[in-house]
């Protein structure tokens, strides 16, 4: 008689494996279909798990939502404390440049940004504050470089740190549109017009980037 064949046995995996798993595919879907038309099920299909499995995690759309944008808060916060950035045009192209070695999560925050402009979204409040927040910090390692000596006076920090956030989004929505086209250079261009830094060397006019 022959002995029945036993079960491949489930794959075991760490609740913080599972959340990873789970983020990453949060990451892709909304990213590709937004928000709103990313649904849980794609986002459950793409970590491998069920859907009552995902919710088990983030018990709503919502949370898992909120979930990744810390998740991607808390990426671009290590990157910048790790490489050490010093100054904010530094800043802006070290944050173009990790986000062009990940795709996705810069398709999410373009996708996201749009989303959230309108009110009834669920993360309207959140990327608002979060826009405030960025702006501060700008503003407040601006105003430290010039007192340094590191930049120029400039006759409006605020709106010189509101537009260099302008360029960044828009260069990132730009490249899904024309892939071809440097956007680290043309940042690099059009932020050292901004912070009166034309007369400094391009540190990638060498063909070589911090």
């Amino acid at each position: 008689m022959d002995e029945p064949t036993p079960r491949p046995r489930r794959e075991r995996l760490s609740r913080e494996v599972r959340q990873a798993r789970i983020l990453d595919a949060a990451i892709e879907v909304f990213g590709r279909s937004g928000f709103r038309e990313g649904s849980l099920q794609e986002v459950a299909t793409a970590a491998g798990m069920t859907v009552p499995g995902l919710l088990h995690y983030y018990p709503s759309k919502v949370e898992l939502l909120f979930a990744v944008l810390s998740h991607w808060q808390a990426l671009q916060t290590a990157l910048l404390e790790t490489v050490g950035v010093q100054t904010t045009f530094e800043r802006g192209r070290m944050i173009l440049q990790r986000n062009l070695e990940h795709r996705g999560m810069m398709r999410l925050r373009v996708t996201l940004t749009a989303e959230t402009a309108s009110e009834d979204h669920p993360a309207h409040a959140r990327m608002v504050q979060r826009y405030r927040e960025t702006a501060a910090s700008f503003e407040h390692h601006l105003a430290e470089e010039i007192a340094r000596g590191d930049l120029p006076a400039l006759a409006d920090v605020p709106g010189t740190a509101r537009a260099l956030i302008a360029l960044l989004d828009s260069l990132q929505m730009q490249h899904f549109l024309t892939p071809e086209v440097d956007i680290v250079q043309v940042y690099e261009t059009g932020a050292r017009r901004l912070l009166g830094m034309e007369d400094q060397p391009s540190r990638s006019a060498g063909g070589t980037r911090a």
